[in-house]
């Protein structure tokens, strides 16, 4: 046998063990807890966010091209990035799936930034934002604006009102 004291360099052995092992453990567990979490939280912002909105048309002569082959009138949208009320628009109503549905059914959405496109909104006289307007690519005829934040009801309410002024108007 030995002649060792088998509780002292047993107890030595096993504190360092133990205060050793089981911490690194603790650690790894609660920084995987931390991912897992996160992850969790990501894939559920992911999920939940509306991807699909109206298949604008980004150039202004484009879009009255397109709307003179197709027959259509043009919806011009003025917007200008990071304000309120132009945020709330492309979270909310051009998000809406009745809303996709009846612009695209209806006319060639046409997406204006002011900041980019300064002349085309002098042209409209545009002077909030967002702003909307109706007309046939080849009129003089323009009908609105609709200013401002709609929710989708009220905005599909207000966009049919001047569909109908366009078309009382012979175009």
């Amino acid at each position: 046998m030995s002649e060792q004291d088998p509780d002292s360099c047993g107890t030595e052995k096993q504190i360092g063990q133990d205060t050793q092992g089981p911490q690194r453990p603790k650690k790894n567990r609660g920084l995987l807890l931390i991912f897992l979490v996160f992850f969790a939280f990501v894939t559920v912002v992911l999920l939940t966010q509306r991807k699909d909105t109206i298949d604008w048309v980004e150039d202004y002569q484009t879009g009255l091209r397109l709307a003179r082959e197709q027959h259509k009138p043009v919806l011009l949208a003025f917007y200008r990035k990071l304000t309120r009320y132009t945020t709330d628009t492309f979270q909310d109503t051009y998000t809406d799936p009745g809303v996709i549905e009846y612009v695209q059914a209806n006319l060639v959405p046409v997406l204006i930034d002011v900041d980019e496109h300064p002349d085309i909104a002098a042209q409209y006289k545009v002077g909030y934002y967002p702003s909307h307007y109706v007309k046939y690519p080849d009129s003089n005829d323009v009908f609105g604006p609709m200013i401002g934040y709609d929710p989708p009801g009220l905005f599909i309410k207000k966009l049919k009102g001047l569909m109908e002024r366009l078309q009382s108007a012979g175009n």
